[in-house]
């Protein structure tokens, strides 16, 4: 591992401190990362969460940080607690031209039906229901195309009480 500069005032404080936990919140380039290095070496039997903005940030703090830190972006660890219990509802690649393709459809169709199925993955909702139809934006927007198309749709799932007639 490559050396580091000696501590400023402020990162001592982090450096040396000896509670339970700790929390550094502060500034870009003001020197969190090199201060939790510090941190995390002199303290090798503590395991710790470097907790990263995007995976380029998490690739290059692992290569920095010793062992006893495990590098994480904050949807890696959301998914590994919960996300993985809704990667049945997860579909990689899936883009407007192959939804346009599959479908033969317009694209702003494939827009929609993609809006429909955003709102459903994001849903708790482990099925998909008549409220899913109207994706994020309003029935005002949504194209004659769609409306008979999620017509369709909503022919084949369990009926709600007549909520679905209210959505199209």
């Amino acid at each position: 591992m490559s050396s580091l500069p000696p501590d400023t005032p402020e990162q001592a404080l982090i450096t040396q401190y000896k509670g339970s936990k700790l929390v550094v919140v502060a500034y870009a380039g003001t020197g969190k990362t090199t201060t939790l290095i510090k941190y995390a070496r002199a303290n090798p039997t503590k395991r710790m969460l470097y907790l990263a903005y995007n995976r380029a940030i998490r690739d290059e703090a692992a290569e920095k940080f010793p062992a006893n830190v495990e590098c994480k972006t904050s949807h890696q660890l959301a998914y590994a607690s919960i996300g993985k219990r809704y990667a049945h509802k997860l579909v990689p690649g899936l883009s407007l031209p192959t939804i346009k393709a599959a479908i033969s459809c317009s694209m702003k169709l494939a827009r929609e039906i993609s809006d429909t199925l955003n709102a459903f993955t994001a849903d708790a909702i482990d099925r998909f229901m008549p409220h899913h139809v109207n994706g994020f934006g309003t029935k005002a927007e949504l194209t004659p195309e769609w409306r008979e198309f999620a017509g369709e749709v909503m022919l084949n799932l369990p009926h709600q009480s007549g909520r679905q007639e209210a959505i199209l």
